[in-house]
């Protein structure tokens, strides 16, 4: 391995990069639904998540070392490592699965376990690859050096992780409070009903920034705006929302908070 400040990388090459990153995924989830199957637990998937884009950002180093795919990689393990820790740390402290995966297991006829493989396991592996595409693309041809969008990307990023470690810790002292109110709306939560999740997607964003670097690095924002969308519209908020959503107390805290964006609260209805 060897690293140079100017990586001419074909798209033949990016397909590489990227079919490499696929079959690594493939065997990684794989193995994380064995051990999930070992569990009895399909929120196991999650701790896999974070830990998946490590696996492609130093597959992306190995084969294409410079200076953007190792700032990349180091942004994508801290943020990582952290969130598989926080999810793993939790998961262990609850006798139950996660009701996002009991609720949807409980939909399903025949083999839970292989239907959870191809609808969980295999299809998180792909959205790895999918959302993880500025990692990919940071490995091409510089446009002009070292340039300002690296520096912004990274400051970027710095403010989304810093949000999203702090909400963490919030939201894991408030469960952990043994007469907690129902809903947790102070610290960063007075601004925004899931700030766990704004600061991913910025540091996500963040990286996409740093791929604007290379050439057609432009593409590596498909990566951030899927993750918006599914944080959005799918597997993110909607679930949440809708669990608590004969709450009465949280139909309050929703009417004075924003759902996303950090905002000052409302007024009181």
């Amino acid at each position: 391995m060897t690293i140079s400040n100017c990586v001419p990388l074909s798209f033949v090459a990016t397909g590489r990069l990227l079919a490499v990153s696929a079959g690594l995924l493939l065997a990684y989830m794989t193995l994380a639904w064995l051990i999930a199957k070992g569990r009895r637990r399909l929120d196991t998937v999650d701790i896999a998540w974070g830990l998946g884009f490590l696996l492609v950002a130093w597959s992306v180093v190995l084969q294409e070392s410079n200076r953007r795919t190792l700032l990349v990689a180091a942004l994508v393990s801290i943020w990582g490592l952290r969130l598989a820790y926080h999810i793993g740390r939790r998961s262990l402290r609850s006798p139950q699965d996660d009701p996002r995966y009991t609720e949807l297991s409980q939909k399903w006829q025949g083999n839970k376990w292989l239907r959870a493989y191809v609808s969980i396991f295999l299809l998180q592996g792909a959205l790895v690859l999918l959302v993880g595409l500025p990692i990919s693309l940071v490995a091409r041809r510089p446009l002009n050096g070292w340039s300002w969008l690296v520096w912004v990307g990274a400051a970027v990023w710095l403010i989304g992780f810093v949000f999203e470690a702090i909400a963490d810790r919030q939201l894991a002292r408030f469960i952990r409070q043994a007469d907690h109110p129902k809903v947790l709306s102070s610290g960063l939560w007075r601004y925004s009903r899931h700030p766990n999740y704004f600061g991913e997607l910025v540091q996500w964003w963040g990286i996409g920034i740093i791929a604007l670097q290379a050439s057609w690095g432009w593409l590596g924002l498909l990566g951030p705006l899927m993750l918006t969308g599914l944080i959005l519209f799918v597997s993110g908020i909607p679930p949440i929302e809708k669990r608590r959503a004969k709450d009465a107390e949280y139909r309050r805290y929703q009417r004075q908070t924003s759902p996303l964006l950090p905002l000052p609260a409302r007024l009181k209805k």
